[in-house]
């Protein structure tokens, strides 16, 4: 559901903070009523979280995707700082319901944003994964599809006032927001009555290394940190790690093979025309080939080339010993057909990319050097 970011988004997203005072809702209920009218749902709600409940949620490795590209950062800040303004701000009653519900709105009231976050629990704590804002206008009963992710429907009446308040005073049609966790558990259980306080795990959260152009709060500042720790890279220079560089075919191999271990290669001889001994990446070339990482009939490395989306999820999933999928991705933009279609079902599967959107993955997108550790720390870190 990601699409482009538009002016309506932009505007949504500066209205008032101002929240309608919720009704005393229930589990076992199928309306909601607030001061915007009633909510009616096709599946019952299976319990009520709180406002302090969501805040244990440990967003410390969260992920940020506005209209299907990474998060601005230098306009909307950190990630973390983005979601408590534009997500939580407005929460105070979270209404759990079985995946596939679907919300019929109001009379006069109709969707305008969303903002969806992804969930994984792990040893007693929630871990936000990726976060994704989309223009969600003009609707007036959303199906809430999919599973493990909350869920922010932002709204705005249907009847705008005569004098067009959409360019000029957002909020006389702002009608707040409803909250939802989409879960495929049905169990009248909160897990996050439980939840952990926001504190990393050790294993899995490294200090962070002292990058100047890391910044602590980053999406992929743990990732690095990671990276560094297991050798896999040490970064472009001391005090950089060029996260926004474009990675490379070299560059991607490398940091693979140094994942694993960084193995000789069993065969010492070079069918490569374009690679030498004094390459850094030559044990990687040779490895990658030698392991069906790489096409073994190849003859040309072409690491300068950038790497792509579906590039790097392949040579990830090939070194992983091409694991099948349960379940079809379903990409609009990935035939069945193609050599990376696995990869792309298994990395989805497993958590190491959700595509750009609910149905594209943007196989031809270049990677930067942030989205690769962020893809091998996802794959191998746990």
């Amino acid at each position: 559901m990601k699409k482009l970011l538009s002016l309506a988004l932009a505007l949504a997203l500066c209205f008032s903070l101002t929240v309608p005072a919720f009704a005393a809702n229930k589990a076992g209920d199928t309306t909601i009523t607030d001061a915007n009218g009633t909510y009616t749902l096709s599946k019952p709600i299976l319990y009520t979280i709180s406002r302090s409940e969501l805040e244990k949620i440990n967003m410390d490795s969260v992920s940020v995707f506005i209209g299907g590209e990474p998060i601005n950062e230098d306009y909307f800040g950190s990630a973390q700082s983005y979601l408590r303004d534009y997500f939580f701000a407005k929460a105070a009653t979270i209404y759990a319901v079985p995946e596939g519900t679907n919300i019929e709105l109001p009379d006069g009231i109709l969707t305008s944003d969303y903002i969806s976050i992804d969930l994984a629990f792990k040893n007693g704590t929630c871990y936000a994964t990726e976060a994704n804002t989309v223009l969600f206008p003009g609707l007036t009963s959303v199906k809430l599809s999919d599973t493990e992710y909350l869920a922010k429907i932002d709204l705005i009446l249907a009847n705008l006032p005569d004098n067009d308040s959409w360019g000029s005073s957002p909020s006389e049609v702002d009608a707040g927001a409803i909250y939802f966790y989409v879960t495929g558990n049905t169990a009248a259980s909160n897990p996050f009555a439980g939840n952990t306080p926001n504190t990393p795990e050790s294993a899995n959260s490294p200090a962070t290394p002292t990058f100047t152009d890391v910044a602590a709060n980053a999406y992929y500042a743990n990732s690095v940190a990671w990276a560094v720790d297991k050798s896999i890279t040490a970064g472009t220079s001391k005090t950089t790690f060029s996260p926004n560089s474009t990675c490379t075919t070299a560059q991607i191999l490398t940091f693979l093979w140094r994942s694993q271990g960084s193995p000789e290669p069993t065969s010492k001889t070079n069918t490569f025309t374009d690679i030498k001994e004094s390459d850094y990446f030559y044990k990687a070339a040779l490895w990658a080939k030698e392991n069906n990482i790489v096409s073994r009939d190849s003859t040309v490395f072409n690491g300068n080339t950038p790497c792509t989306r579906s590039s790097a999820v392949l040579y990830i999933w090939r070194a992983t010993g091409f694991p099948a999928a349960t379940k079809s991705s379903s990409f609009t933009d990935v035939a069945t057909t193609t050599i990376y279609a696995p990869a792309v079902d298994w990395a989805v599967e497993k958590g190491v990319t959700s595509g750009t959107s609910k149905t594209t993955f943007s196989p031809d997108t270049t990677c930067t050097r942030a989205q690769i550790v962020t893809f091998l720390y996802r794959a191998f870190s746990k």
